[in-house]
């Protein structure tokens, strides 16, 4: 028969169509996960109070995430607040003892002050809000390991602990801590499933870790205990040192300052010794052959050329923190997303491009090409298809029927034209694929007949009722 371009007939087009929407069922459901992970991280994100905000836990802030309510309560249970901006004067405040230091923002300490709390008397009390794993390495805190969860949630105290048997249920649960190690603190109270520990070491502060920041907040204080419970932690001394941090602090360094002379008494520790007598290292602030102490106050640095320093860590890179963290989690994911619907995309290329031969081939070497193509895949289905389909063009327009003639209408006018009882015709142009190369070669047969019937106008001719079983020769299309 004549070789015409393959042109999809109405059952072939809503196939395609269908085919066509596979690649939503791969996309749409990573897609949808993506957009709620992400939206749902945003949410968080966007909840979490900045630790560098200036009202977070400020005992004069009455905004939300502000502790001027807690204040309140703290001074007229008769204690004195005694606010500080930097960690060295937070420390010297606390170290004449009988005080409570509270450290609302320890992610912002630098770790040498935070090593410092050792060095505080037993009459010095210190609480610690919500420190995480950096912080505890960096610090030497002596828990091991902790579990954060999203947000905070209420429990009772399951301890002995006097504050927190006077509270009651508080919202503490959010970061649990692990057990301690031993050579680094004595454990003296576990509540709130492991959320606040009170640890001591031998001739030092005791030190409190609570697990979350919002009992300490204006919005969420009274709820259940958290007021009570608050208010205990930070009243068990006349004075309170509330360190009111939101900058990250550069190292401290040695100074021989004599306008110094004045200040308030440091611990001997927290001054340079003398060289003979290094005493602690976990300030390694070297001066001339030994290990030099953190200033007693300010963050000053010696200008004595003689002694040498130590260097102050580099910077960190101010394009990291220009944007807020979770910035780069969201980026992060939709780089993600635009992969997973890049590789979505990619099974299916699209049509073939039609493109002009770059040299001209003779019709009869394209057919045996393809038709040795079909029989490799052994596409039998494919190829009888092709072969309906452009039957199914030439008899449409033979017929001056319309392009999206349905398959009934078809039938009823071929039956008309070719004389072709209509079971045959259909069984013809729709009936099923081939099994074997000899149905195949039979379809093909009759599928020319019929079109030679309705081009002739021969009515009356009909296709022999048995299938050509004839060998297929080489070339024919399968």
């Amino acid at each position: 028969m004549t070789a015409t371009a393959p042109v999809r007939s109405p059952q072939r087009s809503t196939t395609a169509k269908k085919r066509s929407k596979r690649w939503l069922r791969l996309v749409i459901p990573p897609v949808a996960v993506l957009v709620l992970m992400l939206l749902g991280t945003v949410v968080y994100q966007w909840e979490q109070p900045d630790l560098d905000d200036a009202d977070y836990l400020g005992p004069a802030s009455h905004a939300g995430v502000g502790a001027a309510d807690l204040a309140d309560r703290v001074r007229a249970a008769g204690v004195q607040i005694i606010p500080e901006r930097k960690s060295a004067d937070a420390l010297v405040a606390a170290s004449s003892g009988s005080a409570t230091l509270l450290i609302t923002t320890p992610q912002l300490v630098h770790r040498f002050y935070l090593r410092m709390l050792k060095l505080l008397p037993p009459s010095t009390r210190v609480v610690i809000i919500e420190p995480d794993a950096a912080v505890i390495t960096d610090g030497l805190l002596p828990m091991v390991g902790t579990a954060r969860s999203y947000v905070a949630r209420t429990t009772a105290p399951g301890c002995d602990y006097a504050p927190a048997v006077r509270a009651g249920a508080a919202e503490v649960v959010r970061t649990r801590y692990g057990p301690l190690d031993e050579s680094l603190g004595r454990e003296v109270a576990r509540c709130y499933a492991d959320s606040l520990i009170v640890y001591q070491r031998p001739g030092s502060a005791p030190v409190t870790v609570v697990g979350s920041a919002d009992p300490f907040r204006n919005d969420r204080g009274d709820e259940r205990g958290n007021a009570e419970l608050t208010t205990a932690l930070l009243t068990g001394a006349p004075r309170l040192v509330w360190l009111d941090l939101h900058r990250r602090e550069p190292p401290p360094g040695v100074t021989n300052d004599p306008g110094l002379a004045g200040a308030p008494e440091a611990p001997a520790s927290l001054r340079p010794v003398d060289p003979e007598n290094p005493g602690e290292t976990d300030f390694p602030i070297p001066g001339p052959g030994s290990t030099a102490r953190p200033p007693a106050r300010g963050d000053v640095n010696s200008d004595d050329g003689d002694q040498e320093q130590e260097q102050p860590p580099q910077p960190p890179n101010p394009l990291w923190s220009a944007f807020p963290p979770w910035t780069y989690v969201v980026t992060a994911m939709l780089a993600l997303g635009v992969i997973m619907l890049a590789v979505a995309m990619a099974r299916r290329l699209g049509a073939p491009v039609v493109e002009p031969l770059p040299v001209v081939v003779r019709s009869s070497e394209t057919a045996l090409g393809r038709g040795r193509l079909y029989q490799r895949a052994r596409a039998r289905a494919e190829s009888l298809q092709v072969l309906r389909d452009s039957a199914i063009v030439r008899l449409t327009r033979l017929l001056r029927l319309d392009a999206d003639v349905t398959r009934g209408v078809l039938i009823e006018a071929v039956t008309a034209s070719s004389g072709w009882p209509p079971p045959v015709v259909d069984q013809t142009l729709f009936g099923p694929p081939p099994a074997t190369d000899a149905d195949l070669v039979a379809a093909a047969v009759r599928l020319e007949q019929l079109v030679n019937a309705v081009t002739t106008e021969q009515p009356g001719t009909t296709p022999a009722t048995q299938p050509n079983t004839a060998a297929p020769v080489e070339g024919d299309p399968r």
